[in-house]
């Protein structure tokens, strides 16, 4: 039988290959991997560690990552952000902006479309779902589709949050061709815009 010595720091014993089995890096073998191995042949009776085991044994800088890179695994499946009014209230509370937000309301006006030196962007104000303001949303249809909105109409809008004395605007609703800046986008009557 074959032995093989895990990494340094590694709790793990000694690995022993079944008969005439070959360990093909004897001595690069996380306790991890051992486990595995030792489950596929049959000498472990209990599933190897997984995600939860891992979390507990190495702290919160782990949680932290795993949750993170589950984010960004939800938002690459499509998962849509959950929308939340108060943290836009709140932005405009306290003058933040360049901030990513996902609001629902009702527009209440269209506004003329706008042209500058990034597109034309469609235009229209939305009262936020919590009646406390009104959002300018500024959509680029250079870049995404158009928006058959009319007055009236409930839509959820994902995009970055700018202050001004007015109740601030949300632009950067549609896919970032370069790729530089989170997408976003606007749902209306049931279909996503972006």
């Amino acid at each position: 039988a074959y032995s093989c010595r895990v990494q340094r720091g590694s709790a793990a014993p000694p690995f022993r290959a079944n008969k005439g089995g070959r360990h093909p890096a004897a001595c690069t073998r996380t306790r991890g991997h051992i486990l595995k191995a030792e489950y596929a042949m049959g000498r472990r009776r209990t599933h190897p560690p997984g995600l939860v085991s891992v979390l507990l044994n190495n702290g919160s800088r782990m949680a932290a990552g795993a949750a993170c890179a589950l984010g960004f695994v939800l938002a690459a499946c499509g998962a849509a952000a959950q929308p939340d009014n108060s943290a836009i209230v709140a932005d405009f509370h306290n003058h933040r902006s360049n901030v990513e937000v996902t609001a629902d309301g009702s527009v209440v006006r269209l506004l003329s479309d706008q042209t500058s030196a990034t597109g034309t962007h469609e235009r229209f104000i939305v009262k936020l779902s919590s009646g406390e303001i009104t959002v300018e949303v500024e959509h680029n249809v250079s870049i995404g589709a158009r928006v058959p909105v009319a007055e009236g109409d409930h839509v959820t809008i994902h995009g970055e949050y700018v202050w001004n004395t007015q109740g601030g605007l949300i632009h950067f609703t549609h896919h970032d061709p370069q790729g530089t800046h989170e997408g976003g986008y606007i749902e209306d009557n049931g279909k996503t815009y972006d």
